[in-house]
């Protein structure tokens, strides 16, 4: 019986997490369908107030216009902004890359230096030196 209590405790918590977050989303599932059916009535109000100015033909095509136009830029704007995270995985995978690269470089260098010994040191300090530069300025293109 000792064993289970602290479960217990544990399940009756997340399951009171569980209840409040289904709280949560219902409420917030409910304010969202009042605001939908608030914009709904406003459409329908923009509709009649057009109809009434011009023609109900000319009211619908006005207003279809403007919500192609609306759904227009927003596409604009969710392409330009998904070309933006592409590049910048792109830009982060090649720097991950360049760093795997730059360190493995460096403990290959590093290995051959701990084991020259004599006139073999400064030559392979200079190699891991020239593998550095390499590896940190030969493949930063993006200032074109």
């Amino acid at each position: 019986m000792a064993l289970t209590a602290p479960f217990a405790a544990v399940t009756g918590r997340a399951s009171s997490v569980v209840r409040s977050m289904g709280q949560s989303v219902a409420a917030y599932v409910t304010i969202a369908l009042i605001g939908a059916i608030g914009v709904g009535f406003l459409i329908a109000a923009l509709y009649i107030w057009l109809a009434q100015e011009t023609t109900p033909l000319g009211a619908a095509l006005l207003m279809g216009a403007g919500f192609v136009a609306i759904a227009g830029i927003s596409l604009a704007i969710v392409i330009a902004r998904n070309s933006r995270k592409k590049e910048e995985k792109r830009r982060n995978a090649a720097n991950t890359a360049m760093m795997a690269s730059t360190v493995s470089l460096a403990s290959a260098g590093l290995r051959i230096a701990s084991r020259a010994k004599g006139p073999l040191f400064w030559p392979a300090v200079a190699a891991i030196a020239v593998g550095w530069y390499f590896g940190t300025s030969g493949g930063d293109h993006d200032d074109d």
